[in-house]
C-alpha cells in the first residue's frame, strides 16, 4: 500500500509527523507533499535526507494565492503532477477540507485515487466564514471523498451546525468517523491522580494568538481572586499576535499571574504540570488542544470553551465549559471547579484512544478497507 498525504500543515504541527512516523513503522509506504510557505522551507529541507519520510514540496506559495484560492489550487497541482508519479499511489490523505481536499479531489478525478478529508478547525472557523464562494467546491470535495475524518466530536458538531454543511448530513453521514489526535507516549506511560487539595493554581500553556483569549482569562482570574485570595495563574508560551497586549495584562496583575516563557523540555513541563491544579485553555475556536488531554493525563482538570477542543470527547465529568466571550462564564467556571474539585471524575479516564499506535492501527484499517471497496468497484465494472 502507497499513500500520498497532502499535508499543507506539515511544518506547523507534530501531529502529522507523528501519525506518518506509526505508519511507517506499520510499513505503509508514504510520499508527503507539502504546500510550503518560503519562510519554511529551510525547516522542510531536513526531510530530504530522511529514508523513512519522502517529503515533496512546492514552489513558495505566494501572498496573493490567501485571497485567489483556485490559482492555489492549479498552482499546486502543476507541482503534484511535474514532482511525483501520481500512477503510483493507492489512496490520499488530505489533512484539510478546502486547501489539501481541493488537490485531492482532483487527483481522484485525473487518477481515480481514493481519498479521505480531515475537517479541522481551520476549515469551520475561516472558510466556512469567509468563503461561503467555496462551499459548492466543498461539496464536491465531501461526496467524493470514501471517509470524512473529524479530529474531535466538538468539531464534527460545529461542522454540521452550518446550515449548507447540514443539508448534505443524509448523504455524508455514514462516512463521517471521528479519529482523535495522540499523546506523545511520555504522557501516557506516566497518569497521575487528581490532587486531594482546595485548587488555586490555574495554568496555561500555549501560544499568545488572539485565538487562544488569554487577556479574558486574566481578566476572569483576577475577578475570580477577589473572593479566593490565593488563586494564581500560571502562563507558559508566547508569541503570537497578541504576545504584547498579553503581557501588557501580565505586568498590570504580577500579584496574580506569573509568566514563565516557553518550556519545550516535557521533563520540565511535568514538574510545571505537578505544581498546578487545574488546566485553563479558554480559546475561542479549537480543533482538538492536546494539551487538555496532557493535563488530564497529569491529574488536572479542565477549563474548556463550549463546544471547542475536547467538548465531548469524554463522558466523565472532566471540567468546566465555557463561553470564551464572556468573562462572567469564564469566571463563574473557576468559582465552580474550586468548590466542586473532588467531583471531577478524572482518574477513571482512559486514554487508549490517544495512543498513537493504536490511531495508525486504526487509519491503515480504514484506507485497506476503502482500497478494497475500490477494486471490487473497479472489478465489477
Amino acid at each position: 500500500m502507497k499513500c500520498l498525504h497532502i499535508c499543507n500543515d506539515f511544518m506547523g504541527s507534530k501531529v502529522h509527523e507523528n501519525l506518518y512516523h506509526e505508519l511507517d513503522e506499520k510499513g505503509i509506504q508514504q510520499v508527503v507533499f507539502y504546500p510550503v510557505r518560503k519562510a519554511k522551507i529551510k525547516k522542510v529541507e531536513k526531510y530530504k535526507k530522511n529514508p523513512k519520510l519522502e517529503v515533496i514540496y512546492s514552489r513558495p506559495l505566494r501572498p496573493y494565492h490567501t485571497i485567489l484560492f483556485r490559482n492555489k489550487i492549479r498552482f499546486l497541482y502543476k507541482d503534484l503532477e511535474t514532482d511525483i508519479d501520481l500512477k503510483q499511489f493507492d489512496i490520499a490523505h488530505a489533512t484539510t477540507l478546502f486547501s489539501d481536499g481541493a488537490l485531492a479531489l482532483k487527483l481522484n478525478e485525473q487518477f481515480n485515487i481514493p481519498y479521505i478529508v480531515a475537517v479541522r478547525g481551520s476549515d469551520v472557523s475561516t472558510f466556512f466564514k469567509y468563503r461561503k464562494d467555496l462551499y459548492f467546491l466543498a461539496r464536491k470535495i465531501l461526496l467524493k471523498a470514501s471517509k470524512i475524518i473529524f479530529i474531535s466530536t466538538s468539531l464534527k458538531h460545529n461542522f454540521f451546525q452550518n446550515s449548507f454543511m447540514n443539508k448534505l448530513r443524509p448523504e455524508i453521514n455514514d462516512k463521517c468517523v471521528i479519529i482523535n489526535n495522540g499523546l506523545d507516549s511520555v504522557w501516557l506511560d506516566d497518569i497521575q491522580p487528581k490532587k486531594k487539595i482546595t485548587p488555586s493554581k490555574l495554568l496555561y500553556i500555549g501560544n499568545f494568538d488572539v485565538n487562544k483569549n488569554i487577556v479574558k482569562l486574566i481578566e476572569a482570574v483576577v475577578l475570580a481572586q477577589e473572593k479566593h485570595k490565593d488563586l494564581t495563574l500560571d502562563l507558559v508560551g508566547g508569541g503570537g499576535k497578541d504576545h504584547e497586549k498579553v503581557i501588557g495584562a501580565i505586568d498590570a496583575n504580577k500579584s496574580v499571574v506569573t509568566y514563565h516563557g516557553a518550556i519545550y523540555d516535557k521533563g520540565k513541563l511535568k514538574e510545571v504540570y505537578s505544581n498546578a491544579h487545574i488546566l485553563a485553555m479558554t480559546s475561542i475556536s479549537e480543533t482538538f488542544g492536546l494539551v487538555y488531554v496532557e493535563a488530564l493525563t497529569q491529574g488536572l482538570p479542565i477549563i474548556c470553551s463550549k463546544n471547542q477542543g475536547i467538548d465531548g470527547t469524554f463522558n466523565g465529568k472532566v471540567g468546566e465549559f465555557v463561553n470564551p466571550l464572556s468573562v462572567t462564564s469564564i469566571t463563574e467556571a473557576i468559582e465552580r471547579m474550586i468548590l466542586d474539585y473532588q467531583n471531577y471524575d478524572i482518574d477513571q479516564l482512559s486514554f487508549s484512544q490517544f495512543d498513537w499506535k493504536l490511531i495508525a492501527d486504526n487509519y491503515i484499517s480504514t484506507y485497506q478497507n476503502i482500497i478494497s471497496q475500490e477494486k471490487i468497484a473497479n472489478h465489477a465494472e
